[in-house]
């Protein structure tokens, strides 16, 4: 079947072809259904015998029409109907010059739902039109399967029967609000939509809405889709992202300071050597370590050490940019990596970390220092290994926080000073 034999049959409109002599040669199912025939009992008839014999002549004048090359429209004609009555149609006619079939594309003179209900039974999805009181004038069989009601059952229900219980209310205004304001709303507008099936059984569906206007009244087409599956498997994602981001987080940081542990450390670092290479920034790095942690820990136990080690963390995160990294290099020691900073940024950054620490009142009034030792890699035009860089930095730096620990504490040291 081709495009355009689907376009025929899908139509909404009644459509037939007929020969130059009147005999039907092919018509849609919307035309069958509208007058009770079956399309096989129309297309061995001829439109003579069927068209109310006191429009003959007004159909015969619109023949001579055509004939002259010229289309009809709107040509007004009583066809029979297989139940005996007769329906009225208004007709737009064209003729094919070469083969002398006619076309014809009709509408009921007193228009009816019935075209829209033939194409939501064609439909390959579940369809359901509503009047605007919400009660259900048709639901196709895949409507029907998709709620678990038996063919006719939803006839005459009200749609707030497919909504849970708790959301009907709401779900009532929305409707009204969508017929004082009705407009084709597409799928994937809302993925909230829950029905609920015969059975008591709820399930997430989209829905689109499409405004049908008969008469001056107002019915809505609505198609539906169950998502609960691809609701499901989103939301399976969603939470194996999750758990994907909580286990790098264990493989990457710290669980006491969710600070970066060195293992992260070692796998950043070559890729901050290479951009500060091609960049020739240099890179500065702090090691800092809590002055009598030891003391401390046995004073006032463990737990007053970790809210320590905490608030030195947070602290230090406060005070450098968002591409240096903090790690916990153990214990209570510290290490800070900046890219693209010299010794006295380096340097101005320890001292304000050192400041801010020294004025703070931790845990039941305690107040804590630390000792801070950095050390600057210069680049150069000869591209040192990252593993050597990093080597260096961590030795520099811990040689420059034991000369200030052996000077008295509390205090920041370059090892360029010493």
């Amino acid at each position: 079947m081709n495009e355009f034999e689907n376009f025929f049959n899908l139509s909404t409109d009644p459509m037939t072809i007929a020969d130059a002599n009147g005999r039907i040669i092919h018509v849609n199912m919307v035309y069958a259904a509208v007058t009770g025939w079956a399309v096989e009992e129309l297309i061995i008839q001829s439109f003579w015998d069927l068209i109310h014999p006191d429009d003959h002549e007004k159909v015969r004048a619109a023949l001579k029409t055509l004939k002259m090359g010229h289309p009809v429209f709107a040509l007004e004609y009583r066809f029979l109907c297989k139940d005996g009555t007769h329906k009225t149609f208004l007709s737009n006619i064209n003729r094919n010059q070469t083969s002398g079939h006619l076309y014809t594309l009709s509408r009921l003179k007193d228009i009816q739902i019935l075209p829209y209900i033939m194409v939501a039974n064609a439909a390959p999805v579940a369809i359901i039109i509503v009047n605007k009181n919400g009660e259900i004038v048709h639901a196709n069989h895949l409507a029907e399967s998709m709620f678990g009601y038996n063919a006719g059952e939803l006839q005459n229900r009200s749609i707030e029967d497919l909504i849970p219980t708790r959301l009907r209310d709401k779900h009532q205004i929305h409707r009204m609000e969508y017929h004082n304001n009705s407009y084709n709303r597409p799928m994937g507008t809302n993925y909230n939509l829950k029905g609920l099936k015969k059975n008591g059984l709820e399930f997430r569906v989209d829905i689109s809405l499409n405004p049908l206007y008969e008469q001056n009244e107002l019915y809505i087409a609505c198609s539906l889709l169950d998502i609960t599956e691809k609701i499901n498997t989103a939301e399976l994602t969603l939470n194996l992202e999750r758990e994907n981001l909580r286990l790098s987080n264990l493989a990457q940081r710290d669980p006491l300071t969710q600070t970066y542990n060195r293992r992260f450390m070692d796998e950043l670092f070559p890729t901050m050597a290479n951009e500060a290479y091609q960049l020739k920034k240099n890179i500065s790095a702090i090691m800092l370590d809590v002055d009598h942690f030891k003391k401390f820990n046995d004073t006032y136990g463990h737990q007053a050490g970790d809210q320590i080690l905490k608030k030195l963390a947070y602290i230090a995160q406060s005070h450098i940019r968002e591409n240096d990294i903090l790690i916990r290099y153990g214990g209570e020691e510290f290490f800070i990596i900046m890219p693209n900073c010299g010794q006295l940024q380096a340097s101005e950054v320890a001292e304000r970390i050192r400041s801010s620490l020294e004025k703070n009142v931790i845990g039941l009034g305690h107040r804590i220092t630390a000792s801070f030792g950095i050390s600057t890699s210069s680049i150069t035009s000869i591209k040192l290994p990252a593993n050597e860089i990093l080597a260096k930095l961590i030795d520099e730096s811990d040689k420059a926080l034991y000369h200030a620990k052996n000077n008295g504490r509390n205090r920041v040291q370059h090892y360029s000073s010493i």
